[in-house]
This record gives structure tokens, sequence and C-alpha cells, in this order.
């Protein structure tokens, strides 16, 4: 999620905040910012803005987008926009107005409905967009290249400019041998995935886009060992902004229980802790070896810096081919603090189980009107 009082929040404290995030009055209104190719605000366009909705799918190769409803037509295809909400509440001892910024989208062509005043809907994108496009070419990072130097070339090569903010743990980092991507007519290279491959190379995160527009990659963690960025208790009347309804799912079929990972790049055999990282699923869960009464295997190579990363890799494989068990849809009032994957507390008596969820999808409309999220049950 994003800071409770990162920019342009930082004139409030965290309990303002989580109190306006979870008022039972609130005004909320939208605006809209035009920027240019490097993110700088050209004007703020709110009066042109009808309405519309940002969404985020984290499983995406392009996570966000946007519908906007305008009455003012833009440069398609170049401009980019910044969506925002503000929440504002009047309350007793409680006046306060948050503004939280839900990404930056370059804009594709609309649909322009045919009236004496146009109205322009468009669809939008965020940063991610940018890098799908096809290389074109061969490309090859040499040895002795520092991974994350790589990936920053590589964003700034696909038009992503420099707006990059990389976690620092793998900056040391150098590749032992030359990365390459042919042009291969059966599998396309973009500059994404150039970026993914040369971040799991050291155990990073996919590449990701925030509220600001700011490219962002860390450290692979388990979701089990994230730290939790909200709490949402069912149960509790007087923070709650849970709607009533939701919806629990269970899948089982073909879950993997034991996992083998291979380091492609390793010169002698591989074995345990050196090239080769296995992870069994004893007991977890419906999927785990003794509730099915079998061992549901799958092998994969990877490209690894080293062990930590081969491992890094293996976890967020693991954790991808677990997350598919269980999934909870149901809906809150505006919440625009949410980001990438978030990683929330659950209390709920109706599913006593649950207790810490990870964000897979959400929907926020503009006007204030519920917000629609699938998490993924992760513990």
């Amino acid at each position: 999620m994003q800071l409770l009082t990162a920019a342009p929040r930082q004139d409030l404290t965290e309990d303002q905040v989580r109190a306006v995030l979870t008022a039972d009055s609130l005004t909320v209104s939208a605006g809209c910012e035009l920027l240019d190719s490097e993110d700088d605000v050209i004007a703020d366009i709110s009066g042109d803005l009808l309405g519309g909705s940002v969404k985020r799918e984290c499983l995406a190769d392009v996570h966000g987008a946007c519908t906007l409803q305008l009455t003012r037509e833009l440069a398609w295809g170049r401009d980019r926009v910044r969506p925002y909400m503000v929440l504002q509440t009047n309350l007793p001892g409680l006046a306060v107005s948050a503004r939280f910024n839900l990404g930056v989208f370059v804009l594709t062509t609309p649909r322009r409905l045919l009236e004496d005043n146009p109205v322009w809907e468009v669809q939008g994108y965020d940063k991610m967009h940018l890098l799908q496009v096809q290389v074109g070419d061969s490309y090859s990072v040499p040895a002795g290249t520092g991974y994350l130097a790589a990936v920053r070339v590589a964003i700034a090569a696909a038009g992503g400019g420099d707006a990059v903010l990389l976690d620092s743990a793998a900056a040391d980092k150098v590749l032992a041998a030359a990365m390459t991507w042919p042009l291969d007519a059966g599998t396309p290279t973009t500059w994404l995935r150039i970026v993914n491959d040369l971040l799991a190379a050291v155990g990073y995160r996919a590449l990701w886009a925030d509220q600001d527009g700011f490219f962002r990659s860390d450290p692979y963690r388990p979701p089990t060992e994230r730290p939790l960025e909200w709490r949402f208790d069912v149960d509790d009347s007087r923070t709650t902004i849970i709607v009533e309804e939701r919806t629990l799912t269970a899948d089982t079929w073909g879950v993997p229980n034991w996992w083998r990972f291979l380091r492609r790049s390793t010169e002698s055999t591989p074995s345990e802790g050196a090239g080769q990282y296995t992870v069994t699923n004893q007991t977890e869960g419906p999927t785990s070896v003794n509730a099915l009464g079998r061992r549901v295997p799958k092998v994969v190579w990877l490209d690894a810096a080293d062990q930590a990363a081969l491992r890094s890799q293996g976890d967020a494989i693991v954790a991808a081919d677990r997350r598919v068990t269980a999934t909870i849809e149901l809906r809150t009032g505006p919440f625009p603090l949410a980001g990438h994957f978030d990683i929330a507390a659950y209390a709920d008596r109706l599913a006593p189980d649950l207790s810490r969820m990870q964000a897979r999808s959400w929907d926020l409309s503009l006007d204030g009107a519920d917000m629609r999220w699938t998490w993924e049950v992760v513990a």
C-alpha cells in the first residue's frame, strides 16, 4: 500500500489518514493532472473530468488501468494523466482532507460521444505499458555489468525514463556471464521481459509502477513474511469499511506440493544447496503431501546469479502456485491507499481460519462507490 503520510499527505499524521479512511461520513471527490513525458505536471484538468475508475490486476504484465470520461481532447497515445482521489471529513474533532494519487497512465485512442458537448471515454494503462513493446533485435547484457544498472538501461531504452526506485540490496551483484535474448519469431522479446529476467536473476520481485509513476522492485519475500500494511476487521463496527457480502473460493486442483529448482548456469552437477533448491509442503493446507496422500512434483530450471537468488525465485514460484488455493472477494468503502500486492490482516467470525491476505486485484470508482477486491488467502 501507499505509505500513510507519503506526498501529498506529508502534512497529515498517520492517525489522521487512518481516521479519514475509516470515517462513517465522507465527502469523496476526484481530480486529474495532465503530465508531460517526464511526468511533470502541465495542468490540473479536474474541471474536464466527468468520472471514471482505476483498477489494478497484480498478476498481469501491465498492472494498472483506468477508464476516464473527459470533456477535453488530449494528445492520445502521448499525453499522460494522473488521476487522484480526495477524502474529506468534517466530523467534530476530525476535520481532515487527504489526497491520494492513483497512478500515471498513458491514454489510448478514445471513444467519442457525438454530441454538441463532446465527451471522450478513454482507456489508460500504467507505465508498465511502455515496456511491453518488442525490442525488435537481439539484446545482450555483457558479463561484469551490474544487474540493477542493466535494469535501468533497459527501462530507459524502452522510453520509461529515469523514475526508477530499486532496492539497493543487489547493487553490487554483476553478471558472471552474458545474458542474451535472441531475436526469435516464436518468443518475441519485450523490454519488460528483459527487465524482469534481470530482476529475477538476483531474487527481486517483478517490476511494477507506483501511484506517482515510479518503477519499483525489491527482493522477493513470501507474503507470510512481509509486514502487514492494514487490518480489516469485519466485526469491528467502529473501523470496518467492509460491505457485508463476501465470497470465499477454494481450488486445489493440480497444485504442486513438491518443488525442485535448478540453476542453469552452474558448471557442475547441481546438488542441494549448490545449484539446487527443494521445497516440500508436507503438512500445510489441503494440497499438502499429508492431505493428498501423495506427492505432486514440479521441476523448474532457472537463471540465477547465485544460490540465494535461486532460493528467492523458487520461493516466489511456490507462493504463486499455492496462491490459487483460496481467494476471497469482497467490497469496501473507497480505499485509495491501495497499492501493489498489498498485505493485510483479516478478521471475520464467519471465516475464523483466515488471518492474512494478499491483494490480487482491486477496482476503485472515482465517484466513491464501493470498491471491489480479490484477495489471496496466505495464512
